[in-house]
């Protein structure tokens, strides 16, 4: 690893932590994220060994942002632990932050569409949902994904709750709601939704229970909706 790479590296990462001072908070006996270049130099070099030996790329020990797209950054971090011990911890910031889950009810029934997930590279049960873009509210966004997923339109809508995705990489989460609807059209095929398809709760729980419905958001908005009584 050269110096100029070293530096070069630090440089963007450094403007990254200046632009989003958020991301790099310490609090009081959490993991530290190691910002002083020598500290993260002697991380590196610890790791890069490790790495070497165990047959990876140096590279895979290099702090700083390692991928800036329009809708992801992803970013290795040198981190302390509360024991001292040191390592690098990769994550994905994603460029919105907080999304709107929709649990949708139509004529009684659960609401839920087939949809292809390419990271998945398959087809699952889930519930609509999206980002909240800048400027748009929650609830905006629930309306929005409503109708362009599924062609509804929501008569009701209830906050019902928070939750965080995949907290290990990833650090966005989604606002949870139920809506009951007036409407259901026609699916998005263009966003990868194969179908629209309606299922009472008792249908509904026998999915859970056989692992047909296996998305995250959707069992924790069921969850909340059911401790709401509202199903």
């Amino acid at each position: 690893m050269s110096e100029n790479s070293f530096e070069a590296r630090l440089k963007t990462y450094f403007a990254f932590v200046e632009s989003c001072p958020e991301l790099f908070v310490n609090p009081e006996g959490g993991v530290r994220i190691l910002l002083d270049p020598a500290e993260i130099a002697k991380v590196e070099k610890a790791k890069s060994i490790d790495l070497v030996c165990r047959g990876f790329p140096e590279a895979g020990a290099h702090v700083g942002v390692a991928l800036h797209d329009p809708w992801v950054t992803v970013i290795r971090d040198a981190v302390e632990f509360a024991d001292g011990s040191c390592r690098l911890h990769t994550r994905v910031v994603s460029r919105i932050r907080s999304g709107s889950a929709v649990l949708p009810v139509f004529n009684g029934k659960i609401v839920l569409i087939r949809h292809f997930r390419h990271a998945l590279r398959r087809t699952i049960l889930e519930i609509p949902r999206g980002g909240v873009e800048p400027g748009q509210s929650p609830e905006e966004t629930a309306h929005t994904e409503i109708r362009e997923e599924i062609g509804g339109t929501i008569q009701h809508l209830t906050a019902i709750g928070f939750l965080y995705g995949t907290t290990n990489i990833v650090n966005n989460g989604a606002h949870l709601f139920f809506a009951e609807l007036a409407s259901v059209g026609v699916p998005q095929v263009g966003e990868g939704i194969e179908s629209i398809e309606q299922f009472s709760v008792a249908e509904f729980e026998d999915l859970l229970r056989r692992g047909e419905i296996v998305e995250g958001f959707t069992v924790a908005a069921y969850a909340h909706a059911k401790l709401l009584k509202l199903i």
